[in-house]
């Protein structure tokens, strides 16, 4: 179906999501008028009622994927959330190309999704503060306003989401940013300087962004008063800190027109519920957050309803308006879930549906490296945009309306999440990072070594077989697949070699050892193909600063193996001994000698992945 959109603004940017499932044309006349959300047909042109910009684009899609509606029997698309938000995680060392940011953005946009966030701890451009963003290639004033005047083409709202307290981690290795601290990554509230620099991030923000939402971060400050404030003011409880802390963010934020910040609820939520008070929380304390503060409940760990409903009724002792975050899972390492995404925002999306949360977010991050590219979890953001409209069967609709948007069949394009798949069932409890901790789990001290059994490797095989498949039908998307392809074949061999090496080596099994040796080389061999697909991934996708940690990973995971190579060439040449594989291993889980089989393990830190010894 072909639209002939009858405003030239409309019709100007919907030309531009033709790789999104749009089609222009003299087929179909398309009529936008104002008011409340409504798609109808009177036998000569599509007429479509909307209240906000992206609903008209949304209606295109519905309509390219599901045909016009029958004369005087028009359709009234009934939304969930007033706000549908993306987030993108920046700054975990991939920080997007303009042109990676722009696809995102158009298919955002026929998704209906009205609210794209860009997590920037330090990746935003602060010109007071030069080591703010040093050698990460942050987002320039410039770059940030010609995303924002993209997003508006297509009625999305570009919003900024920093961090006023802690995760501020690739600062702390900067000597002129030092003094700013508490302890680790936590700065040293109720200091002057500290504001000063709170200011120029948040002043920078309203410069950069014309929208006037913020998301102020605050999350995950645990140890928040026990470093250097603890010494400079003595001890004071953390719930008070937070509260003071705040305030002073908030007025900054208002100076600047941030009238009602966003910010992660964990902190002041986990203190509320703590033994402290349990669930008898003190009026002062439950009035003592800024009321203008609109607290995001963040939870993507679970695929039950009743969950979300009891957490999101515990936030209300909160009296402050409560939004939701949930996840398109690409933080795990290279591989997605989207399984599981589908699952926990189900789940995630009836229980807000019910308790009538307007905002609902889906996460993109990308912790400990940022390997998995966004474009990987479409099947899920197309997901969520489908149960914002009360859609949540992953049936006929759906797999016809992904085709038309990606180009790819459905069932080709989830083989995309295989080499998180360690068993042959398809329990959607069974989230995990194996396609990362299969990889960097080293061949001769094998700490993760206990979680899995012998013979996984030709679950891999499989797997590295469907995705070559998928490959050769996924068109524009093929560069994905080669990645996930490459990963597959290298863990069809690294995945129990292990193990092997292992058992093979206190059995005295040289015919064994001679097969994992060669196993050995040939994983070699692989890792080189899968470098390569991965580098042209990323070199694809996002800036280069920050692919140097994968080279230092890839560098030591092939060093690593090559060890291996050179010491079982000589046990077998000349008896010398492997002392690593001679050592008995215990349970990684921390069940001494009885192993806890379980491959299902959620761990993204590459070190704890390496080695026990120290890394820092």
């Amino acid at each position: 179906m072909k639209f002939r959109i009858l405003s030239e603004e409309l019709e100007s940017a919907a030309a531009e999501l033709s790789s999104c499932g749009i089609a222009l044309g003299e087929e179909v006349p398309v009529e936008s008028r104002t008011g409340a959300f409504k798609i109808e047909y009177n036998g000569e042109r599509v007429i479509i009622s909307a209240e906000k910009k992206a609903q008209f684009f949304y209606a295109l899609k519905l309509l390219a994927d599901e045909g016009l509606p029958k004369v005087g029997k028009p359709i009234f698309p009934k939304s969930s959330f007033g706000d549908l938000t993306y987030m993108l995680d920046c700054s975990r060392n991939a920080v997007p190309k303009m042109e990676t940011l722009k696809e995102l953005i158009r298919h955002l946009a026929v998704l209906g999704y009205n609210t794209l966030g860009l997590y920037m701890e330090d990746t935003f451009a602060v010109e007071e503060y030069p080591y703010f963003g040093y050698l990460r290639t942050p987002f320039t004033g410039e770059e940030i306003r010609e995303a924002d005047d993209y997003c508006k083409r297509f009625g999305i709202e570009l919003v900024p989401y920093i961090q006023t307290l802690a995760h501020f981690g690739t600062l702390t290795r900067h000597y002129a940013m030092d003094r700013l601290f508490d302890t680790g990554d936590i700065l040293l509230v109720d200091d002057g300087e500290v504001y000063r620099f709170l200011e120029a991030l948040i002043s920078a923000c309203a410069k950069y962004f014309t929208s006037r939402n913020i998301n102020i971060g605050m999350d995950e400050a645990y140890m928040l008063g026990r470093g250097r404030y603890l010494d400079l003011n003595g001890y004071r409880s953390r719930f008070d800190i937070m509260a003071e802390h705040l305030r002073k963010v908030v007025e900054i934020c208002e100076k600047y027109g941030f009238t009602a910040p966003m910010m992660w609820s964990d902190m002041f939520f986990s203190q509320a519920m703590s033994a402290q008070y349990g669930d008898d929380l003190p009026a002062h304390v439950a009035e003592s957050l800024p009321k203008n503060v609109e607290l995001i409940y963040w939870d993507y760990c679970s695929t039950d309803e009743r969950h979300y409903k009891a957490m999101i009724e515990k936030h209300r002792v909160f009296k402050n308006k409560i939004g939701f975050a949930g996840g398109a899972w690409k933080w795990l390492g290279f591989t997605p879930d989207n399984r599981y995404s589908f699952a926990s925002c189900a789940a995630a999306a009836r229980a807000c549906a019910a308790n009538k949360i307007g905002r609902f977010i889906v996460t993109g991050w990308g912790d400990n490296g940022a390997e998995c590219s966004v474009f990987a979890t479409l099947p899920a953001l197309l997901y969520c945009s489908r149960i914002n409209y009360g859609k949540f069967a992953l049936n006929a609709s759906y797999k016809r309306s992904f085709s038309n948007l990606t180009g790819v069949r459905f069932n080709d394009f989830i083989t995309v999440d295989l080499c998180n798949r360690v068993t042959e069932n398809d329990d959607v409890e069974e989230k995990n990072s194996a396609n990362k901790y299969l990889l960097f789990n080293d061949v001769l001290l094998g700490t993760l070594d206990t979680t899995v059994s012998e013979g996984l490797g030709k679950l891999y095989a499989s797997h590295a077989r469907a995705l070559r498949r998928a490959e050769k039908r996924a068109g524009r998307w093929s560069y994905l697949f080669e990645t996930q392809y490459r990963l597959a074949c290298v863990l069809a061999l690294k995945a129990d070699m292990g193990i092997r090496l292992r058992k093979a080596y206190k059995a005295g099994d040289r015919e064994e050892l001679t097969l994992c040796l060669c196993g050995l080389r040939e994983i070699l061999k692989r890792l080189s193909s899968l470098y390569a697909a991965f580098s042209a991934q990323w070199e694809r996708e996002n800036r280069p600063n920050g692919f140097d940690v994968q080279d230092l990973r890839f560098g030591a995971l092939i060093q690593r193996i090559q060890s291996a190579v050179r010491k079982l060439e000589k046990h077998l040449a000349n008896g010398d001994p492997i002392p690593e594989l001679g050592e008995n291993l215990l349970d990684h889980m921390g069940h001494g000698e009885a192993f806890e089989i379980d491959p299902d393990q959620c761990e993204w830190r590459w070190r704890r992945m390496t080695s026990v010894n120290v890394n820092e």
